[in-house]
């Protein structure tokens, strides 16, 4: 007699997972089709701060601002900011090379990590929008104009841009995948409520939103938050494009995944309240099915495997996917050990899977030990 407990822990590890990376994105494109809500947008283009924040980015500092200085808004009502966050190379050096064309540095000697850096901009700035980028992501010509135009809609208060992988070749086929998923994910949370993340490396923020600030969380997930807790909604431009390249390095990209996850845990933890959906409604389930779920994964996973061990032979559906478990993890496996297969679509989407939720438990013990990587290396695209 198979135990009662060991099917319900298979099945409902199984959904959870199945929900997590499916379901709700199914929900959430069948719901888009019923309670869209509309931005008003205008073609205004009001004063606005751009926010670059750096560490060490003499290779692309200069492409950076010379990107922001091409950008398809008139020149006289942006201000650009770079905040050098303890640069010991050339960065600082080479912004203010730029000071005769308007672009200001501000910087701290020390490390203090990015969003520290990022508020050394507000302080600065003049504008009554700002729009934080990162050195390394480029934005098209008429990106600026875009995630603006919504800010026309009193009830917006952040806008994020949408990500693009600049590489079409082989390493997209995991990251570049996922970054597609994602965003068609928030581009359906946008329209039925709000995000609950926004780009990091581009996007927008009333500077009212950003006057409570906390310099060491992750601003791209908590000015979501805050300001929906204060009455506005995060929405995602899909013509606002940001891009940038692929992390070519593994253990870079692994370390990478590792701080977004303890950061995006610390936001959560911090306003533990936005879970209350008697309190805020939709907008709790949202970030439950898309962070807490998925934060939860591993845990599913463990569970899953476990579960299906003890019950094959107990019914050939148990036993395909328990052979089904075996295969997609033994080719994990092989794409790790096999350098060159790791770029083959049957390796790289399983190694990808696998790399994402083992660093998500890496980001737990690690958010367990005390570790929230206020500061942050710079990671080489």
């Amino acid at each position: 007699m198979i135990p009662f407990a060991l099917k319900v822990a298979f099945w409902v590890s199984l959904l959870a997972v199945v929900w997590t990376y499916v379901g709700y994105h199914l929900f959430m494109w069948v719901l888009s089709h019923f309670m869209k809500k509309e931005t008003n947008t205008s073609a205004d283009t009001p004063k606005v701060s751009i926010v670059i924040t750096a560490n060490n980015e003499e290779e692309n500092i200069a492409g950076k601002i010379n990107n922001c200085l091409s950008l398809d808004y008139p020149r006289e009502l942006v201000e650009v900011i770079v905040a050098s966050d303890g640069s010991t190379d050339r960065t600082n050096e080479i912004v203010e090379s730029y000071s005769d064309r308007g672009i200001q540095l501000v910087f701290t000697p020390e490390r203090n990590g990015k969003h520290f850096a990022q508020k050394l901009g507000i302080d600065v700035a003049r504008s009554d929008l700002m729009v934080f980028t990162d050195a390394t992501t480029f934005l098209e010509k008429d990106a600026l104009r875009r995630i603006i135009r919504s800010f026309s809609d009193p009830q917006i208060g952040c806008v994020s841009g949408i990500d693009k992988v600049s590489s079409n070749g082989p390493d997209s086929q995991g990251e570049g995948l996922y970054v597609r998923y994602e965003m068609k994910l928030r581009s359906f949370e946008s329209g039925v409520c709000s995000l609950v993340g926004v780009s990091g490396s581009f996007f927008a923020a009333r500077r009212s939103l950003c006057e409570e600030w906390y310099n060491d969380l992750s601003s791209d997930f908590f000015l979501p938050v805050t300001s929906y807790m204060k009455g506005y909604r995060s929405v995602l431009d899909e013509s606002a494009v940001g891009k940038y390249n692929l992390v070519q390095n593994p253990e870079k990209e692994f370390q990478r995944k590792v701080r977004t996850v303890v950061h995006g845990i610390e936001v959560l933890m911090t306003f533990k309240e936005i879970l209350n959906p008697f309190r805020y409604g939709f907008y709790s389930f949202q970030l439950m099915s898309h962070k807490l779920m998925r934060w939860l994964v591993p845990l599913f996973l463990a569970i899953l495997f476990v579960a299906n061990f003890y019950l094959t032979g107990h019914g050939i559906f148990y036993n395909v996917i328990f052979a089904a478990q075996i295969i997609f993890y033994l080719f994990a496996l092989i794409a790790y050990l096999v350098k060159f297969l790791e770029n083959k679509p049957f390796f790289r989407i399983p190694f990808f899977f696998v790399m994402v939720n083992l660093s998500i438990v890496v980001a737990w013990l690690q958010y367990a030990r005390g570790e929230r990587y206020v500061t942050w290396e710079r990671t080489s695209r």
